[in-house]
């Protein structure tokens, strides 16, 4: 049980004393003495009048005094070059509340330091994030919420309380904060930097929507916010205590959550946030674009995709992650990379109009993709950034989608797997008879497997004869005279491209059987 010197001269700085402080160190208790100035040692605060100091005072060790000034005489105590002096008026204490004070401040300090070692204690034997946080509230005695630097929750204690907090409530339940939360603080700009840089404890005050205030800290591995611990201000008032606690556990957790793959690496930065509230909200607010776009110094209406990393090892350390966010980073130096849900995403920003040029340049990205074991889902190009959610959206599908391929392919496109997608949807709650040409299902269970593989490259290349003859080496005009076989055999009329797409749709539903 200890404080220091320097903690003790803040807690009395209501009494205005003069302080000399010539080293910080710990003291453990205090004694007040009035002679026998003989055997003091450097761990504890003597409390003593000015009236019976010795007028020459030596030591070679730091001594700790508070001296209460009497006396109407002339003493010089900045002599004393080895003492920590706080000097305070007779007539501005009374010494029964003063040793009441101080008692107060040091059994403080031992309730830090007992909930300290509990934290320690538990880490050191293996204790989940779960039980930890319960030491927290158990000293706390508010509500507590831990979250990953993108905001989304990962544990939470001290529900057994009625903090009538709907905001808080609906965090607990759906995991994530409430958008019109989001639209409020993202709004605020200098929040949202102030959030991103600060290190320690600090109040969010937004009684306008939400009931009560809320303290909350960051958890930093290597100066990044891995995490952010929120308590509510709901069964009492917080105090100087609670922030300081929190911001001694916040340092102590900071070890015991870097494998936890809950707190995956995620940035918080301004970008970060203004991304987050974009994709989690149904209708972004109009002001909040334009503002957005003044900040990040783009235009509303422009030319964007956008790009979605997805990891395909199922785990992947902190330190991973942010090697390959940081190379993102300098990959799209002129675009903004932000994380959303823990995955890499990026908005890529182009002048130009023609949206296959994309893939151009993605080709450039294959011997990363192969290097980090990447998928990279590209979504069809938007003109609003309002429809960025829409975007993200259709990377999510085209992911997944090429997840169930025995062959993944590194880079997808949504325009290459739109109908893919329009398919699916529909067969889910159709039969398939529904969506097969009849034809077309006769020609596949006739055919030879030569003629088979040959529509198929035909209809993938959009019914380009030229193409499709290049393709299978073979002539022009003996392709020419194949397709005018299966024409009359099977009524399938390749000169319609109405038939093209139909046959496209035959294909894919033959998939959806196959996978499903």
């Amino acid at each position: 049980m200890s404080v220091t010197f320097n903690e003790i001269s803040t807690k009395l700085a209501s009494k205005n004393p003069i302080v000399i402080m010539r080293k910080n160190i710990n003291i453990s208790n205090y004694y007040y003495i009035e002679d026998n100035f003989d055997k003091l040692n450097s761990y504890s605060l003597y409390i003593c009048k000015l009236s019976n100091f010795p007028k020459e005072f030596k030591t070679d060790k730091i001594i700790n005094f508070l001296i209460i000034v009497d006396i109407n005489i002339k003493y010089d105590l900045f002599q004393l070059k080895n003492c920590n002096i706080l000097i305070l008026e007779d007539n501005k204490i009374n010494l029964y509340k003063l040793l009441e004070n101080l008692q107060d401040i040091i059994n403080v300090n031992a309730d830090i330091i007992a909930s300290s070692n509990s934290i320690i204690d538990a880490i050191s034997q293996n204790e989940c994030i779960g039980d930890i946080i319960k030491i927290i509230y158990n000293y706390l005695q508010n509500p507590i919420i831990i979250s990953n630097s993108a905001n989304y929750l990962c544990y939470h204690d001290g529900d057994n309380l009625s903090n009538d907090d709907t905001i808080w409530d609906d965090y607990i339940k759906y995991s994530y904060p409430d958008p019109y939360y989001l639209e409020k603080i993202y709004y605020d700009i200098k929040f949202v930097q102030s959030i991103s840089s600060k290190s320690d404890s600090h109040i969010i005050d937004y009684l306008d929507i939400m009931e009560h205030r809320v303290l909350t800290c960051p958890i930093k591995i290597n100066n990044l916010n891995i995490a952010y611990i929120y308590v509510l201000e709901s069964n009492k008032p917080f105090s100087k205590e609670d922030m300081r606690i929190l911001n001694i556990l916040c340092k102590i957790i900071a070890p015991s959550i870097i494998n936890d793959s809950r707190f995956s690496y995620c940035e918080n930065s301004q970008i970060d946030s203004i991304f987050y509230y974009l994709l989690s909200c149904e209708s972004p607010h109009p002001h909040f674009l334009e503002q957005t776009c003044e900040i990040l110094n783009l235009e509303i209406h422009s030319n964007f995709f956008l790009l979605n990393i997805n990891l395909l090892k199922k785990e992947i350390t902190i330190e991973k992650f942010k090697e390959l966010y940081d190379l993102m980073k300098s990959i799209f130096f002129n675009q903004f990379v932000f994380i959303y849900k823990n995955q890499i995403c990026i908005l890529y920003v182009t002048r130009d109009d023609n949206p296959h040029k994309f893939k151009i340049y993605s080709k450039y990205f294959l011997d990363i993709c192969d290097k980090y074991n990447l998928s990279l889902g590209v979504s069809d190009m938007f003109f609003n950034l309002h429809d960025i959610k829409i975007a993200y959206n259709q990377t999510l599908k085209e992911l997944d989608y090429s997840t169930s391929l025995p062959d993944t392919n590194r880079i997808n496109y949504y325009s290459d797997f739109m109908l893919t997608n329009l398919v699916y949807d529909f067969l889910i709650n159709e039969n398939t008879d529904n969506i097969i040409d009849l034809n077309f299902k006769e020609f596949i269970n006739s055919a030879s497997e030569e003629y088979r593989q040959m529509l198929k490259l035909f209809v993938d290349n959009n019914g380009n004869i030229k193409k499709t003859a290049d393709e299978l080496h073979v002539h022009y005009n003996t392709l020419k005279y194949r397709l005018g076989k299966i024409r009359d055999e099977y009524c399938i009329d390749f000169e319609d491209l109405n038939y093209i797409i139909k046959l496209k749709l035959s294909y894919i539903a033959l998939d959806f059987i196959a996978n499903t």
